[in-house]
Parts: structure tokens; C-alpha cells; sequence
């Protein structure tokens, strides 16, 4: 099918100009999932996060072609424009908790890095311990009760609810990408422009050498940057992006994979199957015929 056939909402179902006013949504997943028989189809959202938490039930998510189980316990940190799809067990009890980008601003200004770990999708199977998914659970549900209720201050309050909930997500994010704290020394903003810069450019190939530059530091620098904060090399950002890509398309769309490779910036079919299959485990064709 064509990559346009994956449609976009501000929330699931309604049509973007349906937008919500608020700062934050909230709502159980049964008050979706429900009326659509419990199982959500491929979709996206425009500059909007979402925050799942599991409590009971489960099922299992795609998100950008990959698969994962769900089960009580599951946080799904999903950012904007990843591309993603549930079948919940009947009756799967938790909360979805949907947040424009624009609502975050104070939290980005104020912590740089939190852009950079919110900003692919992250899914933490019995998240940290049991205390720190007790502590997001209390806030999913309070964060509920404000968002139904019609209280003085409103707003302000959802907003607020709305950047606990992201630093909560970002904290665990960044237990999963790193060992230990990154160095607050302004890395953590390198890292982000360059994983800005990456988006832009991804399809072009561009080597490290003339990222860098662009950057006005050294490849070295850069390297040393994303293995500190994200716990991986620069070279494996670039390559990530391009394999979010090459799954997209491989699941989402009917392009063939010669196609697909000259999408993503490849000149040689062969060599995007190798790259491919490098990565992944198995040839464009396999996993396409899996997904």
C-alpha cells in the first residue's frame, strides 16, 4: 500500500483539525480501544507525544515495522511522526497520555536533553522498579482526574502534569541509552542538533566528516558526545536512521525494494540489501514477508 495510505490524527480517529485545546489528554486505553474492537491500526501524529502506560492486560504494538509485546508493567514512550499500530488483549487496563511538542517547551528550554531522549520510541518492559512505576502511575491518574475535572487553574495544572509525565519518561529513556549521567557540559545539545541535522539529511548520506564541520567540532568530539548520551556511536545514528526508514517502508508501503533503496539515498539496490540485512537479521524481502 502507499506510504500515503497511513493516516495521520491528532488523536486516534479524529481528523487533525479536530485538535485538542489542552496542554495534555489523558484517557484510559479502554475508552479507544474499546469502540474500535481493541485494536488500533497504523497511524501517526504530527508533533504530538504519547505516553502509554500498561497496568493490566497487554497485547502487543508495531512500531515503525517492529514488533513488541505488551504486558502490565509495559511504558511506551512513542515521539512525533513514528508511525505505530496495537492489538490490546481484551479488557487491557492503563492510561494514554497524548502531549503536543509545543506544550513541552518549558521542559526542552529548561533541559535540552530531555529533546534528545524523548525523541525516538522507547518501550520499557517492567519499567525501572516497582517504585518508579508506582510514582508514574500516580501521576497518570491524577493527571486524569484534572484533565476531567473543571477546576481554577486548569490549564496550568495540565501543563505541569504534562512535564512530569515527559521528565519521567526522559529519565528512564536516558537509563536505557546510558550507563551512568551525561556530562553536563553542553554535549547533550551537541547530540541534539546533530540528531536534528540527521533528520534533514538522513537520505542524503552525508558523511560524519561534513556533519561535524557543520557542527564546528571534530568527529571524535561527536563520537565521544552520543556515546556519552545516547550510549552509542555517531556513525550508529546515521545508520538507525536510514533502517527506521528502510522498516517504514518495507511494512507500510508496497514499493519495491529497488525502490526503496533509491528513496533512502542508495545508488545500488544490492548494497541497501546488505546494508540492510547486516542490521537486521535478514534480507528487505524477508522481513517484509514477516512483518
Amino acid at each position: 500500500m502507499p506510504a500515503t495510505s497511513v493516516p495521520a490524527y491528532w488523536l486516534y480517529g479524529e481528523r487533525l483539525t479536530d485538535r485538542f485545546p489542552d496542554a495534555l489528554h489523558i484517557e484510559p486505553i479502554v475508552a479507544r480501544s474499546a469502540l474500535h474492537g481493541w485494536t488500533i491500526q497504523p497511524h501517526f501524529h504530527h508533533q504530538l507525544f504519547q505516553f502509554f502506560l500498561i497496568v493490566g492486560g497487554g497485547g502487543q504494538t508495531r512500531i515503525d515495522g517492529r514488533d513488541h509485546p505488551l504486558a502490565p508493567g509495559s511504558a511506551l514512550l512513542l515521539p512525533p511522526a513514528t508511525i505505530h499500530e496495537f492489538h490490546f488483549i481484551v479488557g487491557t487496563e492503563g492510561f494514554v497520555a497524548s502531549v503536543a511538542e509545543t506544550s513541552l517547551k518549558r521542559l526542552f528550554d529548561a533541559e535540552p536533553e530531555a529533546r534528545s531522549l524523548l525523541g525516538a520510541p522507547a518501550l520499557l518492559q517492567a519499567a525501572p522498579d516497582e517504585a518508579q512505576l508506582q510514582a508514574l502511575a500516580t501521576l497518570m491518574r491524577l493527571a486524569m482526574s484534572e484533565f476531567g475535572a473543571n477546576r481554577a487553574n486548569r490549564e496550568f495544572a495540565l501543563a505541569a502534569y504534562a512535564d512530569l509525565i515527559a521528565s519521567w519518561f526522559s529519565r528512564a529513556a536516558r537509563g536505557l541509552r546510558a550507563s551512568g549521567e551525561p556530562a553536563k557540559d553542553g554535549r547533550a545539545g551537541l547530540v541534539r542538533r546533530f540528531i536534528e541535522r540527521v533528520e534533514t539529511r538522513f537520505q542524503s548520506h552525508e558523511q560524519l566528516t561534513e556533519h561535524a564541520r557543520a557542527l564546528g567540532v571534530s568527529v571524535p568530539h561527536l563520537s565521544r558526545s552520543c556515546r556519552q548520551v545516547l550510549g552509542h556511536s555517531a556513525a550508529r545514528v546515521l545508520q538507525d536512521r536510514l533502517m527506521i526508514e528502510a522498516r517504514r517502508d518495507l511494512v507500510y508501503t508496497s514499493l519495491t525494494i529497488a525502490q526503496i533503496s533509491f528513496r533512502l539515498g542508495f545508488s545500488d539496490p544490492a548494497y541497501f540489501s546488505r546494508f540492510f540485512a547486516k542490521r537486521a537479521g535478514l534480507s528487505p524481502s524477508d522481513y517484509r514477508a514477516r512483518a
